[in-house]
């Protein structure tokens, strides 16, 4: 625990073991001791995010508006400067009228009407409705000055080529779209900070928008670390393993919209690490690396970030199952993130930090991507240390439509299978030492369930009913 004492600016450090302070200490290193303490999972991200400015960080560029918008976040609110629609318009082939005139009208007892004209859509309507009298129209057309409603197709008979039979009465404003019914000028339609849809797009179109500022996609450096890791399978020999994880980082960060700029497999070589780092620092808006975090010999990575610049290394080990060796730092104002080397501990964190900072530095307000969750009988007892919190990978199946979990066995961090073969995530929180046989758990779906269908009614809606 660092503090900081009056002006002179000492750095303090109460030893843990022993309530000693010291002045002026060396950062621990988890290498000598372990992870002695770690952070929760929201206090560790708290402590990140609020060492760097994340306004400094985002970037506004001026787009025509096309479908490369799709995705990007808007960096202003949107005002409409029209109505949609612009003028009344008619709701369903039929025709317009005074529903004054309709009044009374049954099909035992039809009204009446002399046909003046006809309008059609993209039309101007020229001609007047006006008392005992319609004008044909069709579905989205303009309505015509002086009627107030349209009797659809239907509720009418053609007597003569000008002269119609309503046979159901209308009320004023019946089967109409008014002006401004979808959109008013002056609406705010869009906000800042909204991920743009391909409806989105559409709404702007509507209004007439050219133009948009968004925020431009934050680049997002990956780099994979280690003596061991090779390229693919012609370079594979004893002792060797293809580096699995900076396709995968790079996947997930395009698929969340960052910009993944790929700086390839560096070695163990600290002096090369540290020029590694400080080049992809000064030209990323982030970088995410992976190994070298743990508490081997060669697990020096956190030691070259506090070395390359301040403040460095903030949060080293993290209460989660897999995945506790991860690292936060933030080196010249930008966020870096050392992920563990085990694919299954990198994919977790990422879920954890790094889709939330891309999502912070896209800009965005809003959670796009919320994973759906279900209810499911656990088939097996589960345990979990206390003070972890806990992923279990699972697969899910139907048993007398009852939707169960049953836990991957072969489930290390290193076990890169067990994600491609689960269906979502048990998420056991740390003041929980577990679940028995039986107990209905809550599972976040990692990916869309084969068997859709039949858990329907076991959606967790997030207090909505649709």
């Amino acid at each position: 625990m660092f503090l900081t004492f009056g002006l002179t600016k000492k750095v303090f450090c109460i030893l843990p073991d022993i309530g000693v302070m010291v002045a002026n200490p060396k950062k621990f290193d988890v290498r000598d001791r372990g992870f002695m303490k770690l952070e929760k999972v929201e206090d560790a991200w708290n402590i990140f995010i609020n060492a760097f400015s994340k306004e400094k960080l985002l970037k506004i560029v001026e787009r025509d508006l096309d479908i490369s918008l799709v995705n990007m976040v808007l960096a202003e609110d949107i005002v409409s400067p029209i109505d949609v629609p612009p003028f009344p318009r008619s709701a369903v082939d039929g025709y317009a009228v005074r529903a004054q005139d309709t009044f009374g009208a049954t099909p035992f007892n039809p009204i009446t009407l002399t046909v003046i004209d006809e309008v059609f859509i993209g039309d101007e309507p020229k001609t007047p409705v006006e008392e005992g009298t319609a004008i044909k129209i069709t579905t989205g057309a303009p309505v015509p000055p002086g009627a107030d409603a349209v009797v659809m197709i239907e509720d009418t008979e053609l007597v003569s080529e000008r002269v119609i039979e309503i046979k159901k009465a209308v009320t004023p404003a019946k089967n109409l779209a008014k002006q401004g019914e979808d959109v008013k000028k002056g609406d705010v339609v869009l906000q800042r900070g909204t991920r743009l849809r391909p409806v989105d797009l559409a709404l702007l179109k509507s209004i007439g928008v050219k133009k948009v500022k968004v925020y431009k996609k934050p680049n997002i450096g990956v780099m994979t670390t280690g003596d061991e890791l090779v390229e693919d399978l012609d370079q594979l020999s004893p002792a060797k393993i293809i580096d699995s994880n900076r396709i995968m980082l790079m996947s997930m960060i395009k698929e969340d919209n960052g910009e993944p700029i790929d700086l390839g497999i560096v070695g163990d070589e600290k002096n090369v690490l540290i020029s590694k780092v400080q080049d992809a620092i000064e030209k990323n808006d982030a970088v995410f690396i992976t190994g070298g975090t743990s508490v081997g010999p060669k697990d020096f990575l956190p030691q070259v970030i506090d070395e390359i610049g301040n403040p460095g290394i903030l949060v080293h080990g993290v209460a989660i199952g897999p995945g506790k060796p991860v690292a936060l730092a933030v080196i010249k104002e930008k966020p870096v993130i050392l992920f563990p080397g085990y694919p299954v501990a990198a994919f977790l964190n990422y879920e954890l930090f790094g889709y939330p900072l891309i999502q912070l530095l896209s800009g965005e307000n809003f959670d796009y991507r919320p994973r759906e969750k279900v209810k499911a009988i656990l088939e097996q007892k589960v345990s979990s240390k206390p003070g972890i919190r806990d992923f279990v990978r699972v697969k899910l199946k139907t048993e007398n439509d009852t939707l169960v979990a049953q836990t991957i066995t072969r489930r290390g961090a290193g076990i890169l299978s067990s994600l491609t073969k689960a269906d979502g995530l048990l998420i056991i929180p740390e003041e929980i030492e577990g679940y028995d046989q039986g107990a209905e758990v809550e599972i976040t779906l990692v990916r869309y369930f084969k068997e859709q269908k039949m858990i329907r009614g076991t959606k967790i809606n997030n207090g909505q009913n649709d």
